[in-house]
C-alpha cells in the first residue's frame, strides 16, 4: 500500500485551495486485505478542509490490485484535468512500486494490462463484479443509499410514514449499509451527521417491519442471555427444560437454544417430552409446537457449524502447505474465523496427544502467526480493546489506560461501545460488563486530564 508523503498538498475539491493530505493511491489487497472493504464503503482517503470545512473523499489517481482475482484496476479523477503524459507519469510511478513488492515468479499477464476505470462508481462497480455481485444488487444497493439520505433529511413528522411507504425496500443489506455510513462518523459523537443517524435507526427500528423484526429478535437474545446468566451453576437440563417450556415467543426459545446448544441434547429431548404428557390439550399442542421449533433449530445450528468445520479444516490443510505462510496468512485473512481457530486449537492439541512434535510445532507457530496478523490489521482502537481485554486484573487494565491516554480519542470510545454491545448480543455478559466498567473509566481519566 502507497501512501503520498504527510507534506504533499491537494486541491480541495469544494474550495478549490491547495492543503496538506494524507491518502492512498495503491490499494494492494495482497498487502492489507482491508483496502476491498473500505473501497467498497467508501471509506478511504477521507479528508477535512481547514479552509472551508470540507469533508469527504480527494481526489487522487488511484490504482487498486488484487492477486487472487487477477484484478488491476485504475482510477483517475476527471476533475484533475491531467493530460496524458501526466496521467500515465503518475500512474506508472505506482504501477512499478507495485510491481517491485512482486516476486518476478508470481507476475502474471494481467498486471501488463490494467483496466481503466473512468468513475468511481465505475471502480467500485467492478471490485463488485468480482465479488459476484451483478449490476441488479449494484442498482438496489445505490437505491437503498439513496434512500437513507432520502430518510436522514426527512422531517420527525413524515419520517414513520416515508419509512412504511419504502417498507419493502428496507432489509438487512439496508442496515449495513446504515451501519457503513455510521462508521465514517465513528469519533464524530458530536457531529449533527452522527445524531441524524442514530435518530433514524431508532425510527427504523420501530417503523420498518424488518427493524420490528430485528429489535423483537435482539429483545429476545438479551433476555435468553440474562436468564441462562442469572441461573449460573444452577443450570441443569431440569432448568433448561423449564427456561425453554416457559418461553412463549418463538425467538426467546431459539435463542436460548442458540445459545445453550450443548443442553439441548438427547435427554433434554425426553425431559421435554414428558413434560409435554403430563400436559393438559391446549398446554400439550404449545410445548409440541415447542419441540418441533427446538428440534428444527438444533439442526439448523448443527449443519451451520458442520459447513463451517468443513470450510476451515479445507482452509487450515491449505495453509499449512503454503511456502510463503505469512503471505497466505494475510491473502486469506478475512476467513479467519472463530470457527477456524477453534479447528486449529483442536488439531494442536490431537498432535500433541498424538506425540508429533514437528506438525505440533508447525500449527502453533501457524497460531501466532496468525493472532499476530489478526492483531496487527485491526484499527488502533480495536487494538486497544484487545489489549484492555487481555489484561489480567482491573489493576493492570487500569494503568493501561493511563499510560495510553493520549490514544484513547472520541473514536476509541465509541469503538469500546460498540464492542459492548457485540458482546451483549452475543451473550458474553462478563466481557460486556468488564469493558462497560473500562469505558467509563476512560471516560473519566479524560475528564480528569481536561482531554476533549
Amino acid at each position: 500500500m502507497n501512501t503520498l508523503p504527510p507534506a504533499t498538498t491537494i486541491t480541495c475539491p469544494q474550495c478549490q485551495n491547495r492543503i496538506h493530505a494524507k491518502v492512498e493511491q495503491l490499494m494492494d489487497v495482497a498487502s492489507d486485505p482491508s483496502v476491498k472493504q473500505r473501497l467498497l464503503s467508501r471509506n478511504f482517503n477521507i479528508i477535512e478542509c481547514p479552509l472551508c470545512s470540507f469533508h469527504g473523499m480527494a481526489s487522487v489517481p488511484l490504482i487498486y490490485h488484487d492477486p487472487a482475482k487477477e484484478t488491476l484496476l485504475t482510477f483517475t479523477p476527471p476533475e484533475l484535468n491531467l493530460t496524458l503524459d501526466q496521467k500515465e507519469s503518475m500512474l506508472g510511478g505506482l504501477t512499478r512500486t507495485l510491481l517491485g513488492n512482486i516476486p518476478t515468479q508470481e507476475r502474471k499477464a494481467y498486471l501488463l494490462q490494467p483496466q481503466e476505470m473512468l468513475s468511481m462508481d465505475g471502480l467500485i462497480n467492478a471490485v463488485l463484479a468480482g465479488e459476484g455481485v451483478t449490476p441488479e444488487m449494484i442498482e438496489k444497493q445505490r437505491a437503498q443509499t439513496q434512500l437513507i439520505q432520502d430518510l436522514a433529511t426527512t422531517s420527525k413528522t413524515n419520517l414513520p410514514d416515508l419509512i412504511k411507504e419504502n417498507d419493502e425496500q428496507i432489509d438487512a443489506q439496508f442496515f449495513h449499509i446504515l451501519d457503513a455510513i455510521k462508521q465514517q462518523y465513528a469519533g464524530q459523537t458530536d457531529s449533527p451527521i452522527t445524531q441524524e443517524l442514530q435518530h433514524l435507526e431508532q425510527h427504523l427500528l420501530s417503523h420498518s417491519t424488518f427493524g420490528r423484526e430485528t429489535s423483537s429478535r435482539l429483545q429476545a437474545f438479551q433476555t435468553a442471555a440474562t436468564e441462562l446468566e442469572s441461573l449460573g451453576e444452577n443450570l441443569t437440563r431440569e432448568t433448561f427444560v423449564e427456561l425453554v417450556a416457559d418461553a412463549k415467543d418463538p425467538h426467546h426459545i431459539t435463542s436460548l437454544i442458540t445459545l445453550a446448544r450443548p443442553a439441548a441434547d438427547y435427554e433434554f429431548f425426553i425431559l421435554l417430552t414428558a413434560k409435554i404428557e403430563d400436559s393438559d390439550t391446549q398446554e400439550r399442542q404449545r410445548l409440541e409446537a415447542t419441540r418441533s421449533l427446538v428440534l428444527e433449530t438444533v439442526q439448523k445450528i448443527d449443519a451451520a457449524a458442520e459447513e463451517q468445520s468443513k470450510i476451515a479444516i479445507n482452509l487450515l490443510d491449505k495453509l499449512l502447505h503454503m511456502e510463503d505462510i505469512e503471505a497466505a496468512i494475510k491473502e486469506n485473512l478475512s476467513e479467519i474465523d472463530e470457527t477456524f481457530l477453534m479447528v486449529l486449537q483442536q488439531r494442536i492439541d490431537s498432535e500433541s496427544r498424538n506425540k508429533n512434535p514437528k506438525l505440533t510445532n508447525q500449527l502453533e507457530e501457524l497460531q501466532r502467526n496468525i493472532m499476530q496478523a489478526i492483531h496487527d490489521s485491526a484499527p488502533p482502537e480495536i487494538q486497544f480493546i484487545n489489549e484492555l481485554l487481555s489484561t489480567k486484573t482491573d489493576e493492570d487494565a487500569a494503568t493501561l489506560i493511563k499510560q495510553r491516554l493520549p490514544e484513547i480519542t472520541d473514536k476509541t470510545l465509541a469503538a469500546i461501545h460498540r464492542a459492548i454491545e457485540q458482546f451483549r448480543q452475543r451473550g458474553q455478559t462478563d466481557v460486556a460488563n468488564k469493558l462497560e466498567s473500562l469505558h467509563t473509566l476512560a471516560e473519566k481519566e479524560r475528564t480528569d486530564a481536561n482531554i476533549t
